[in-house]
Formats: C-alpha cells, sequence, structure tokens
C-alpha cells in the first residue's frame, strides 16, 4: 500500500487569555501564522491560545476548514487532503477531537486531537492527576468508537515529555522510541494502544533554541529550556528514517527568538515556537 506524506504544525499563540497584548503584537503573530502556512503549507494546523475571533481575520484560506474549540483551542483542516467527519469539544481538559479521512480510502483515517492541559491555579500534582484522568477516559471512548483509526495527539501539554502523566499506561502512554510503541501496541489492548511520542528528539539541536519554551527561572534543574508542546501518535504513523519534528525559529524571513538571548521573542511572535511534525498515512 502506497502511503502519502502530510504535515502538521502546531503553535500557541498566546493571545486569547492575554487581554493586554497590543494590536502591533497581535498583528505580528498573526503574519507570523500567516507566513508559516505559506512556507510549510501543513494540511492540519494545531493551534492554542489563538485569538476568539480567528475566523474573522482572514488568516486561512477558504481551502482550510477552521473549527474552533474550548478556550483558544483552534484545529484548521485542508479540505482538499481531508474530509472532516466530526468534531468535539472537551471542556473539562480543554481539548478538541476530529475525525478526519484522506481522499482516499486506502490511507489511514485520523482522530486528530487538540490539546491544551490547563496549568493556571494547578500544581504540578494536580496537573498530573488531571493528565491522568479525562484524558485518558476520553481517548480510549473514541478509541472504541473507532478502534482502527489512527491518532495524533498534538498541542501544550503544561508538561515533560518524560512526566509520569505522559509516559505511564494511566496516563497519555506515550514513549520516545518508535520500536517500543510499534511492538506494545501488538499486544496491548486497542483501548490501551501506546503512542509514539517523537518531539524528545529536539534534544538533539547543535545550538538554541533547544525546546519550544525557555523559563528565566528554571524550576526542576532541567535548564531554562523545556518541551511542554508536544505531538504524539499512533506508531503506524511514523515516517521511518525522518526526523518527524521540525523546531521552527522563522517565518516570513523573520527570526522568532531574541539575537541577544535565544529566546522566544514575543514581540515577533509569542513565548512558545512552532512545531512542524511529519506523518504518513
Amino acid at each position: 500500500m502506497t502511503r502519502r506524506r502530510y504535515t502538521v504544525l502546531q503553535w500557541n499563540m498566546g493571545i486569547y487569555f492575554k487581554q493586554k497584548l497590543t494590536d502591533r503584537v497581535v498583528r505580528s503573530r498573526l503574519d507570523v501564522l500567516g507566513a508559516l502556512l505559506a512556507e510549510h503549507a501543513p494540511s492540519i494546523v494545531a493551534l492554542q491560545e489563538a485569538p476568539a475571533d480567528l475566523g474573522h481575520l482572514r488568516v486561512f484560506t477558504s481551502r482550510y476548514l477552521l473549527i474552533q474549540g474550548p478556550r483558544g483551542v483552534a484545529t484548521a483542516i485542508l479540505q482538499p487532503v481531508w474530509k472532516v467527519l466530526y468534531h468535539e469539544s472537551m471542556k473539562g481538559w480543554r481539548a478538541l477531537v476530529v475525525k478526519a479521512d484522506p481522499p482516499s480510502r486506502r490511507e489511514l483515517g485520523l482522530w486528530i486531537w487538540n490539546v491544551h492541559l490547563p496549568i493556571l491555579h494547578k500544581s504540578p500534582e494536580s496537573l498530573r492527576t488531571l493528565a491522568r484522568c479525562e484524558p485518558r477516559d476520553d481517548l480510549r471512548r473514541f478509541r472504541q468508537r473507532d478502534p482502527d483509526r489512527c491518532e495524533l495527539v498534538i498541542g501544550d501539554f503544561n508538561m515533560p515529555p518524560h512526566d509520569d502523566a505522559m509516559v505511564r499506561r494511566d496516563g497519555f502512554h506515550a514513549n520516545a522510541s518508535h520500536e517500543w510503541a510499534s511492538r506494545k501496541a501488538l499486544r496491548r489492548g486497542r483501548s490501551y494502544r501506546p503512542l509514539f511520542n517523537p518531539t524528545p528528539s529536539i534534544r538533539g539541536l547543535a545550538s538554541p533554541p533547544y525546546g519550544s519554551y525557555f523559563r528565566d527561572k528554571d524550576r526542576d534543574d532541567a535548564g531554562p529550556w523545556s518541551m511542554p508542546d508536544q505531538v504524539l501518535m499512533s506508531a503506524r504513523l511514523a515516517i521511518p528514517g525522518e526526523p518527524p519534528v521540525t523546531l521552527v525559529d522563522s517565518a516570513g524571513g523573520r527570526r522568532l527568538c531574541d539575537p541577544r538571548h535565544g529566546k522566544p521573542d514575543p514581540q515577533i511572535g509569542s513565548d512558545h515556537l512552532p512545531l512542524v511534525t511529519a506523518f504518513q498515512a
């Protein structure tokens, strides 16, 4: 069976919850999004903290179907490439699920999850508890509804890839080893199947940026760079021999990082850097 290559763009735009942003900064971030669409031509776009009126701002052409979920979560689907069959919002853990099929029945259909786990007023342990309850239950509910459909779980998890809630079976059950995820997928029941998390491959970069988010105050001795923005996928979607995740630090000829300090420049983009991920279906 011939498999086709696709890309997904994800980005926390940092607009929805920040009411005091100037019009110039908001316009700059919208221009960055437009440049990202033009340069990477993604067939799936997963945004967090997108503006509530995104659908009226003419960033997306009519070729994209824009679906807005809870509190700044927005997913755009390139309609000539994917046919949207269904979508639903999960307000409890700020997520949007989209059921989409490719044009050919020989290719793999998807459950596309766009996630922004809430962090305000939550301790790390309470966030970890949330990630092990509602997401787990909702993922399994949709797997039972259509068990042969592959999954993309994309977004800002507000946790590192190695957190217990990300890797353990009672959470997202996602691992950075493609071999492990493939092998376990054959053994586990469909409701408990593991996911492949290719995002940690970003750690191998030779120069900054080393992650999608920079903390001026280090909280966990892991360094100022972190990776709350991640993509989890069914092991079958990974492309062998190709780095699946690209950290994007420029758009439209402009650097998204401050040249003096190397961290994301919120005067141009947001405080998160975008990711572009390749997969096959």
